[in-house]
């Protein structure tokens, strides 16, 4: 009788380390597809998309804030003439950009902070991580998060308007970074969105140094 009972209890035993390896392996084996087959499929589809909302996002905080403040060319850009009328210094006003670039930061946090609470939509057949299955069926929608730490560069551009006259164009550079919140992965999509800031035609005969261009580059602090 102890026999037949000892027995029972190896089998029994046998029964559940199997169902647990087997458990284990299919926890295991679900992680990788996930990790390795399904987030691939659902970044490729959804990182467009994310780029586009993000750079849009940021163009328009930069549009509000230059249209709140009245932004002119001659409060950005120093001219200094000599008694003959010619060019001898164009710089840009450091101070006024700096408190610029703060405000761009602010008001594109909050535009991205928005888009991030709607988050984008996901058709379900692309979780299945079946390439032609993507785009199929109803939508789930993942959140995005976007990442504080934003960047911006001014960048001039010269260009010959005529004698004498030069055409000059302030733009900044913005760069952001939002991610994607995934199964067992974030992905970080980062965005550049270039904008125009200020464009003035120079009367005067410009500089070489300024027409070589790299002179008026700025990087705020």
């Amino acid at each position: 009788m102890k026999y037949y009972r000892d027995k029972y209890r190896k089998r029994k035993k046998r029964k559940a380390v199997l169902f647990l390896s087997v458990f284990l392996s299919f926890v295991v084996l679900s992680f990788v597809y996930v990790y390795c087959v399904v987030n691939p499929v659902v970044i490729e589809a959804t990182s467009h998309t994310i780029y586009s909302l993000s750079t849009s996002a940021v163009s328009n905080a930069v549009y509000d804030v230059l249209v709140k403040n009245n932004i002119s060319y001659e409060d950005l850009v120093n001219i200094e003439y000599n008694d003959s009328g010619d060019i001898t210094l164009i710089s840009l006003e450091t101070v006024e950009l700096n408190l610029l670039t703060r405000e761009f930061y602010k008001v594109s946090q909050d535009y991205l902070d928005a888009m991030g609470s709607e988050g984008v939509d996901v058709s379900l057949g692309t979780f299945s991580g079946i390439p032609f299955l993507s785009g199929l069926g109803p939508k789930i929608n993942l959140k995005l998060v976007s990442i504080g730490a934003m960047t911006a560069s001014f960048e001039s551009e010269f260009v010959s308007a005529g004698i004498n006259q030069t055409n000059h164009s302030l733009y900044v550079k913005l760069y952001a970074s939002v991610s994607l919140i995934l199964p067992a992965y974030t992905e970080r999509v980062d965005s550049v969105t270039e904008m125009l800031v200020a464009e003035s035609v120079i009367v005067g005969k410009v500089p070489q140094v300024y027409l070589s261009g790299g002179s008026l580059n700025f990087s705020p602090n």
